[in-house]
């Protein structure tokens, strides 16, 4: 089974090159990955460096159902095999500093350890929409998963968006405003006008869609945030070929 990891282990390598140091956010102690599914990843914006730190915490053991026998299963390590979807020029390191089996930098996190994982980057205004995060890890176990090992993992909930960093607080310096911002009902987009917009898309944090346009006979259209959730959303306008992602929050 080391063997194996360590086959694992040099891929990772191999795909994102030596590793930068985080540091792992000491408020979460139970096992599981931070943030989580709810909160999402931070966006990044054009001309600010970007650095967002996941916590990795592998917990003691797990339990799988074989019929209606419980198994309880010891992790081994869980690897990261596998990561696409960044932002042009972004990159991804690993620091497990409390491994003792493995390296500490190549995507291995052992059981019953804390760890952390780097993505960093500098946007520029070409980069600007939304990346879906594509992570395979495989877990391993002790003794063996009677069902087979590894067992793959798929994470597909990260999303990073890229924004114009000239879009907060609702202004564009090129073909776009929305506004109010922040919003409690409407929110409202402008310049629709001036170039030819294929597609208006609302989404939260994960990426998740609440709303989608794709016809527009005005120059403004009025979009209802009224029953959303508080938190940020982003407006994503396609046209020309091209996209602008716009940032506000709702009340």
């Amino acid at each position: 089974m080391k063997q194996l990891l360590l086959s694992f282990s040099f891929l990772t390598l191999l795909v994102f090159g030596a590793s930068a140091q985080c540091t792992a956010d000491p408020q979460y102690t139970e096992g599981g990955v931070y943030p989580d599914s709810a909160t999402g990843l931070s966006p990044a914006y054009v001309g600010q460096t970007y650095n967002e730190v996941i916590t990795v915490i592998v917990p003691v053991d797990t339990t799988i159902m074989i019929g209606p026998i419980p198994f309880t299963l010891d992790f081994d390590s869980v690897v990261v095999s596998d990561w696409q979807g960044l932002p042009p020029g972004f990159t991804v390191d690993y620091y497990s500093p409390d491994n003792v089996f493995s390296p500490i930098d190549q995507g291995c996190f052992e059981g019953d350890k804390t760890g952390c994982i780097l993505i960093s980057g500098n946007p520029t205004a070409q980069d600007v929409g939304s990346y879906q995060q594509i992570i395979s890890t495989d877990a391993y176990s002790t003794p063996d998963n009677p069902l087979g090992e590894p067992t793959v993992t798929l994470v597909d909930y990260y999303y990073i968006h890229v924004i114009d960093a000239n879009g907060i607080g609702g202004i564009t310096k090129s073909k776009f405003a929305l506004f109010p911002n922040p919003a409690k009902d409407i929110v409202t987009l402008n310049g629709l006008n001036d170039v030819d917009v294929s597609s208006v898309t609302l989404v939260d944090m994960n990426g998740k869609s609440h709303a989608a346009f794709d016809t527009f006979n005005a120059a403004s259209m009025d979009i209802n945030v009224q029953d959303l959730e508080s938190g940020m959303y982003f407006v994503q306008i396609d046209y020309n070929g091209t996209k602008e992602v716009l940032k506000f929050i709702k009340e």
